[in-house]
């Protein structure tokens, strides 16, 4: 079990999320009607107010939770990209454990705190394209490119939410795909910030400075949760980016992303970790306490590196094409529907995996095809026997192929153009070491035969 933190508050607020978060919310994915139960409990705090501040191009609403009544302004908004759920649920644990405190003032905020501080947040800026799943709006446009141009109503609305409010300090929250890792260590970035830019020079003015001093304060808070598991985004202006225009506005903008985690498919460790941060911002504004931070503090968070990771990773696999052998690495990447693709061949020494298999003395069996010639029905030894005879995929009518296996199968309509692999084909092959042995990987899956 880890130990307690150190620091009090923050221990509290971890626990108090761990008696108290939405437990509806612990899904891969949020929709417009997942959170409206949750609006509506969190409408009956007397200490939080719901406004409905627009609607999206379909007509969902979107809405604005607030608290208190300080001259600080915190903004933070979720789920502009509708594929990007964690933050939405995260920010409404965090507005439920600070409705509590309010009554028991257990997470040492001070009684008086939203006299000094109004907290909005926009949940769900994009419920259209969280409906499908997406990135995108209804109109297909990605509302964080869409700052300048402002043709989306989801990206006026939160301009004029910008306007309006004039925050001092805004929260921009998302999601980022598994595969970065915090700096070479090869663990995952479940957590990953960003201080942006607002001009192209990346000249650091008081309000900038205050952000990349609160994302210190996060980084050294969450350390003791996520050991090598924080980076830090490259801040290289973006000009149609909402982040790097509110910057420009005078807020301290930062960027938080939440990432992948061993074990975690519904990335709850990141929501937890997004309700300790945000916290420790706001603790860190009250109190000042960013100031003991200095850039260097920022600078010492490792990169977040693209492509540090993959799902599977095998080592040193040997292969024959066209009468050449080599040794190889390859890495393969499941999809959403949980389709496995090689995504690279060659050396993968800078890339780690969350499943690692050393495959050295191994060598892949050039890829073989069963015709379906008619109806079958395919049972488990039916399979592997078909596997051990060297054929790793189907190839015809997939309707005639019944899978009684309780294997994954790839049925392809013609035969496939190669016998070795290459970067997009399916995970599916068949590998013998050197003393004769063979495993089959099935979609990613391997197996020994």
């Amino acid at each position: 079990m880890k130990a307690a933190h150190p620091h009090a508050p923050a221990q509290a607020i971890a626990s108090l999320w761990d008696s108290h978060h939405f437990s509806a919310l612990d899904k891969s994915h949020l929709r417009h009607a997942d959170i409206q139960p949750v609006l509506d409990e969190i409408a009956d705090y007397p200490s939080i107010t719901r406004e409905t501040i627009g609607y999206s191009c379909t007509g969902k609403s979107i809405e604005r939770l607030s608290m208190g009544s300080g001259p600080l302004i915190i903004l933070a908004w979720t789920q502009m990209h509708g594929d990007e759920p964690t933050a939405t649920a995260a920010v409404l644990d965090w507005l439920k454990l600070l409705h509590l405190n309010s009554t028991s003032n257990s997470l040492a905020l001070g009684s008086d705190w939203t006299s000094l501080v109004t907290l909005h947040i926009i949940p769900m800026l994009n419920p259209d394209g969280a409906e499908r799943d997406t990135r995108v709006n209804e109109q297909g446009i990605d509302i964080n490119r869409d700052a300048k141009q402002l043709q989306t109503p989801e990206g006026r609305l939160l301009w004029q939410q910008v306007q309006t409010l004039k925050p001092d300090v805004a929260f921009n929250l998302h999601d980022q795909n598994p595969y970065y890792s915090a700096g070479p260590t090869g663990y995952p970035a479940t957590i990953a910030f960003l201080a942006p830019a607002f001009h192209p020079d990346k000249h650091v003015d008081a309000p900038r400075l205050r952000a990349k001093q609160l994302i210190a304060c996060m980084a050294d808070t969450l350390s003791h949760w996520l050991p090598c598991h924080i980076g830090r985004y490259d801040d290289t202006y973006s000009l149609r980016s909402f982040g790097d225009n509110i910057a420009g506005t005078g807020a301290s903008t930062i960027l938080i992303e939440s990432g992948a985690h061993p074990n975690d498919p519904h990335r709850q460790v990141a929501r937890k970790m997004n309700v300790i941060g945000l916290h420790s911002a706001l603790e860190a504004l009250l109190g000042n306490l960013y100031q003991q931070k200095s850039l260097a503090d920022y600078y010492r968070i490792p990169d977040n590196v693209e492509d540090g990771l993959v799902d599977i990773k095998f080592s040193r696999v040997a292969q024959r094409c066209a009468s050449h052998d080599y040794v190889a690495d390859i890495s393969v990447n499941r999809d959403k529907q949980g389709r496995a693709t090689v995504k690279h061949i060659g050396d993968l020494s800078g890339q780690a995996g969350f499943t690692n298999i050393s495959a050295y003395q191994t060598t892949i069996l050039p890829v073989k095809a069963y015709q379906l010639d008619g109806p079958m029905v395919l049972t488990e030894t039916d399979y592997l026997a078909l596997l051990k005879q060297g054929f790793s995929v189907f190839t015809g009518d997939s309707s005639l192929l019944d899978n009684l296996s309780g294997l994954p199968v790839l049925c392809l309509p013609e035969p496939p153009a190669y016998s070795t692999l290459y970067p997009g084909a399916d995970a599916f092959w068949i590998m013998q070491d050197s003393e004769g042995k063979q495993r089959a990987v099935l979609n990613g899956k391997m197996i020994n035969l």
